[in-house]
């Protein structure tokens, strides 16, 4: 996850400043957080298989967009995708980064429904480039990876509903300062492709996830998303006893689902933006050398992934019930 704006939170000389708004309603305190206990062993998604693939993630080293490792991370998922029997699609372009151009590559997983309205479940998968020292970006980018990945094996190549595309965005992450040009270049490229292609109208909801496997989980609400988005991932984590995890606070942040909300589709993010138990704890991991794969919780990995995975049913209700209001109509 990048540097995000709105209220400078000083994380170190060392590291750009980002703009981030915290919600105090409800809020509960990282200073009394406790780690994740998963409750629902018999849920479909497991999240041993999605730590399997953090783990992977992290031994390639670093990955950042144009380089090495990150041929080695799609190498990786488009392989994972293919084995599931997953329709894989690319998006390729060049961007214009403060570092020269850089080529990306986004990529899709086709999981086909028995509906031709779209769903994006989205991460970015690349980690941030630094210079100084090596981030292997353990929670931010691989946890959102690996949940991504496991969920497409508890989908498979078909299901009843809305057609899910299972989205892997390159180049989330800023090369130097986060601001409207460097950062989210591909959810950007993304959802401006949509658009000269066509397909824009066809998706009918975004759920992004990054920054999920914290052993110490509170996610907040996302402010800006639309409430019968939000009611579909917190109405789920109550059925599934997960109201410890997903708080009533509420944040903002800038993520891959900010280029769709411009474009007029509902989006939200689940993220856990407070690294660690305290903000102490996410100053010393956040874009880091400390975000390594020790801090990430099989147990958090689980307690999203069962979430989205439930919330997906309803956002599919939600969507095609409003398709037949426009056909009756």
């Amino acid at each position: 996850m990048g540097e995000h704006a709105l209220e400078v939170l000083v994380i170190g000389a060392a590291f750009v400043s980002l703009m981030v708004v915290f919600g105090t309603s409800g809020c509960s305190s990282h200073d009394t957080a406790s780690a994740v206990t998963t409750i629902n062993e018999k849920t479909p998604f497991d999240g041993k298989r999605a730590f399997r693939h953090v783990e992977k993630l992290v031994a390639i080293g670093p990955h950042p967009s144009d380089s090495p490792g990150i041929r080695e991370a799609q190498e990786y998922i488009r392989e994972q995708l293919a084995g599931l029997e997953i329709e894989t699609r690319t998006n390729e372009f060049v961007a214009t980064t403060p570092l020269g151009d850089k080529k990306m590559c986004n990529i899709v997983g086709v999981v086909e429904g028995t509906s031709p309205e779209v769903v994006i479940v989205g991460t970015h998968y690349e980690t941030k480039f630094f210079d100084a020292f090596e981030f292997v970006g353990a929670n931010d980018s691989g946890s959102s990876t690996g949940l991504v990945l496991e969920l497409g094996r508890i989908l498979g190549p078909q299901r009843e509903g809305c057609t899910v595309w299972l989205t892997f965005f390159d180049g989330e992450e800023c090369f130097k300062r986060w601001s409207a040009t460097d950062g989210l270049y591909g959810s950007r490229h993304f959802a401006e492709h949509l658009k000269t292609s066509g397909e824009l109208d066809r998706v009918k909801a975004v759920v992004v996830v990054d920054m999920i496997g914290d052993s110490y989980l509170q996610i907040k609400k996302d402010r800006g998303a639309p409430a019968w988005l939000v009611e579909a991932v917190w109405s789920s984590a109550r059925e599934l006893g997960y109201t410890l995890y997903f708080t009533k606070g509420k944040i903002s942040v800038e993520d891959d689902h900010i280029p769709f909300r411009r474009a007029g589709i509902p989006a939200i993010d689940i993220i856990d933006f407070t690294y660690g138990r305290t903000y102490s704890d996410h100053r010393r991991n956040w874009h880091t050398p400390n975000d390594t794969i020790d801090k990430v919780s099989p147990d958090s990995l689980k307690t999203v992934g069962d979430v989205v995975h439930r919330a997906l049913g309803k956002i599919d209700s939600h969507v095609l019930a409003h398709a037949t209001e426009v056909v009756s109509q």
